[in-house]
């Protein structure tokens, strides 16, 4: 039986595959907090040699705290402004999932691919992501999923040919 995915390939889809790619990483939710802990140290830091040798002396500190706090938003908005620029950009996407392998087809492009090149992948509570090396992957949300029994499909599939597969 076949699987079918049918999506837009949009700046949102991209973001939100980025996003499910870095939560896969088992350190994900420990960076957070070690982020937070440095960016204070560093805005303290900051104010002790203001206060000590020169008020300017707090602006190089807050930036770098600041990009510690804001680094997925301004990483998500470089995403989206390179991905204007791509031929793939809001392209009409459908994957189909099978035995033999794994077809995608766009308007301007199509892909083929067979079940040994996926190295991993990783169930979300809404997708499935699908390894090619360490980081070329492809995001399959449930919510593109074409016909009710897909989502099932594609697991069974996943499961009887990718080694490595784990829920994040």
């Amino acid at each position: 039986m076949k699987a079918q995915y049918q999506f837009v390939f949009s700046e949102d889809f991209l973001v939100a595959a980025n996003v499910r790619y870095r939560r896969q990483h088992p350190w994900h939710r420990f960076s957070h907090g070690v982020n937070g802990v440095l960016a204070f140290m560093l805005l303290a830091l900051g104010a002790f040699f203001a206060l000590m040798v020169k008020l300017w002396l707090v602006i190089p500190f807050g930036a770098i705290a600041g990009s510690l706090f804001l680094g997925q938003p301004i990483d998500a908005w470089i995403l989206r402004r390179r991905f204007r620029k791509s031929p793939y950009y809001n392209d009409a996407i459908s994957l189909t999932l099978s035995d033999e392998g794994f077809l995608g087809v766009g308007r301007t492009s199509e892909a083929r691919l067979q079940w040994p090149v996926f190295t991993k992948a990783r169930r979300f509570s809404d997708g499935l992501l699908l390894f090619q090396g360490p980081q070329v992957f492809h995001w399959l949300p449930d919510s593109a999923a074409a016909f009710p029994g897909a989502i099932e499909e594609t697991e069974r599939l996943v499961r009887a040919h990718v080694k490595d597969f784990r829920t994040a």
